[in-house]
């Protein structure tokens, strides 16, 4: 049967506790034994020349009770010098199982986030070819403006991951958009927007641009990654884009829907039955927070000792630190990107393994 590391320190003081019993109980029946070697000596120097016999097997007797005394306390202090070594042993075990289960968890979390916004990547660049946001770019007539909308609508329906897709022109002017009964920001002017100038600037509709977490006051201040692409008329010959297309996806659903999962499975002995204190972040090359469990710093750069040491490691690992109330583990994953696309972002895990 294998036994998880910290149980070993259980199953070796409950050991410890049983030999302490015994030792004692040895130490016990050695001091009632002297005893009654004593008392042999005194009667033997009663009965004078006869008891010379009976006094040599009393002094032996004195002699073998010291001796086993000695050996029970050499025994008890080796015992507790074993039994401390392999708790630590137990400890360490502990620590480094822990570390690399919870790495290999914030490795899965970022795997998640890689394959779903890897999609978004694909999404764009595909429906900035639809012909109807073409046709309503090459016309600027409201008629073929408001047929972009509905269509960017019945893809909404469809992808509910998003919440909405702006259709752009070269100006910078949104000129359609998917929920235009939620979101009513036609006519308004993105062109100071990084999303709307890099994919402007771009060489071709093959290629996507991305703007990293934010709140966009065009969502009503929701927390959105944008993914853009520029728009082109491919049956003309020219290379100037006809505009952009935004497609504004929903970050906190998604972190939400992966996190909640994470803590309602992978954490949920940690958190429920042993109720260790847990917090798990993503955050950017840069160390600066895109999300948390714990709501606390999102938008900006971490607290961490050995920060750098992570963000320039590139890889799965774990930490143990040492804070103010104690020592905490932090584990961590590396984006490990999928097919062509890879986020370079870290999801850390942080957990509180002592206290001072």
């Amino acid at each position: 049967m294998n036994y998880k590391p910290e149980y070993i320190a259980q199953i070796a003081s409950t050991i410890k506790a049983n030999l302490d019993t015994s030792i004692y109980n040895i130490q016990d029946l050695s001091e009632r034994t002297g005893v009654i070697a004593i008392n042999g000596r005194i009667e033997a120097a009663r009965s004078g020349t006869q008891g010379v016999g009976f006094r040599i097997v009393a002094n032996e007797f004195s002699h073998l009770n010291d001796e086993i005394i000695e050996i029970s306390v050499q025994m008890q202090e080796k015992i507790s010098e074993e039994v401390q070594r392999l708790i630590g042993i137990s400890e360490g075990m502990a620590k480094q199982v822990r570390g690399e289960r919870l790495s290999q968890i914030a490795l899965s979390i970022m795997d998640v986030i890689d394959r779903n916004l890897y999609e978004r990547t694909c999404d764009v660049r595909w429906w900035a070819t639809d012909p109807s946001l073409v046709d309503a770019l090459n016309t600027q007539k409201t008629e073929q403006e408001q047929y972009a909308s509905e269509r960017l609508g019945i893809i909404l329906d469809s992808y509910t991951v998003y919440l909405d897709l702006f259709l752009i022109n070269a100006r910078g002017a949104i000129v359609s958009n998917g929920r235009e009964n939620i979101h009513k920001v036609k006519g308004k002017s993105c062109s100071d927007a990084v999303w709307f100038k890099k994919a402007l600037l771009s060489s071709s509709g093959d290629e996507y641009s991305f703007q990293s977490t934010h709140a966009s006051p065009l969502v009503n201040n929701e927390k959105v990654l944008v993914y853009s692409c520029r728009v082109d008329d491919r049956n003309n010959n020219s290379n100037e884009p006809l505009g952009v297309l935004g497609i504004f996806f929903n970050w906190k659903g998604l972190v939400d829907a992966v996190l909640g999962r994470i803590c309602s499975l992978d954490l949920k002995e940690d958190l429920e039955v042993h109720q260790i204190p847990t917090d798990i972040h993503i955050i950017d090359e840069t160390g600066i927070v895109l999300a948390s469990t714990s709501e606390k710093g999102e938008g900006e750069k971490i607290s961490l000792p050995h920060l750098e040491k992570i963000l320039s490691s590139r890889k799965n690992d774990y930490e143990i630190i040492e804070s103010s109330d104690g020592f905490r583990l932090i584990a961590y994953g590396y984006s490990p990107g999928f097919e062509t696309y890879a986020t370079g972002w870290y999801c850390l895990i942080d957990q509180k393994i002592s206290q001072n």
